[in-house]
């Protein structure tokens, strides 16, 4: 095994493969010194954790002049690291490509950690409403897509988040009853339609409240907050959004997502006996 020369873009930064001290990282390219010929490949280095190279010598998208031995399958054993924070115009491009590319994490000690989606632009977490087995989605909808600008202002969403967490037991239970007292009516108009037996049972509020789950909710700016609820076949599977403002402490609208009742007035609505008298039994 003959020793040579790299530039090299690292993936990820040095972490342990091993109980004797040996050591691992990705390489996303890297730069053959001899032949200055471009590699984009996900090879890997290894090393033997020492003073002279440390676990935390290897960091996550630094450039580094390495000296190395190839032991084949694309896996490289690193001898020395020669430079640190190399300029290098081939791996500088590819770095910025995969910054570009790259998860952003924001992490908030009292509500866990959000993923930005580059492509909605909002943070997304999962997170426990009333209880450990109910998951909700989280959106922060920052209109954002760059780390830096997505950390000035997420700060504010928090805020929001926070005071609706805070009191997450009195927002679930304002918010359906919003929702059942502005649309339990147009819900029995809809059972009307239907061909079942029980099809002039009233959808009473408190039912149509017992109904309803929390599936997700978007925090948008100036304390908005938008609730996506399950309907639980209430409205033949359309969602039902409810939208708030924490800080004027007020629910402003509730609709049935891309529902039109007129739609189902012109044919009768498909609804089995066995899902109507699961409906009494709760009533």
């Amino acid at each position: 095994m003959q020793e040579q020369e790299i530039i090299a873009l690292i993936n990820s930064r040095g972490a342990f493969i091993s109980e004797n001290s040996k050591a691992n990282a990705e390489l996303i390219a890297y730069v053959d010194c001899e032949t200055n010929e471009l590699f984009e490949t996900s090879a890997k280095i290894k090393w033997e954790v020492s003073d002279k190279i440390s676990l935390e010598d290897i960091k996550r998208f630094k450039i580094y002049h390495l000296k190395v031995k190839d032991l084949g399958e694309n896996t490289f054993l690193l001898i020395d690291i020669l430079q640190k924070d190399v300029k290098n115009a081939l791996l500088e491009n590819t770095l910025k490509e995969c910054e570009q590319n790259a998860s952003v994490t924001v992490e908030e000690p009292n509500l866990g950690k959000f993923i930005l989606d580059k492509t909605t632009k909002s943070l997304h977490s999962k997170l426990k409403w009333l209880s450990e087995k109910e998951e909700i989605d989280v959106y922060l909808n920052i209109d954002e897509d760059n780390r830096i600008n997505t950390l000035k202002k997420v700060g504010a969403f928090f805020i929001t988040l926070e005071k609706v967490f805070k009191d997450k037991k009195d927002w679930d239970k304002k918010l359906k009853t919003y929702a059942a007292e502005h649309l339990a009516d147009l819900a029995t108009e809809l059972r009307k339609n239907s061909k079942s037996l029980f099809k002039f049972l009233k959808v009473w509020k408190w039912y149509f409240i017992g109904k309803m789950k929390l599936v997700s909710l978007a925090v948008e700016t100036d304390g908005e907050i938008v609730a996506t609820f399950d309907d639980r076949k209430l409205f033949l599977g359309h969602k039902i959004i409810v939208r708030a403002n924490v800080d004027k402490n007020e629910v402003s609208s509730a609709i049935v997502e891309n529902f039109n009742i007129e739609d189902y007035k012109k044919i009768e609505v498909s609804v089995s006996e066995t899902e109507i008298k699961e409906d009494n039994k709760e009533e």
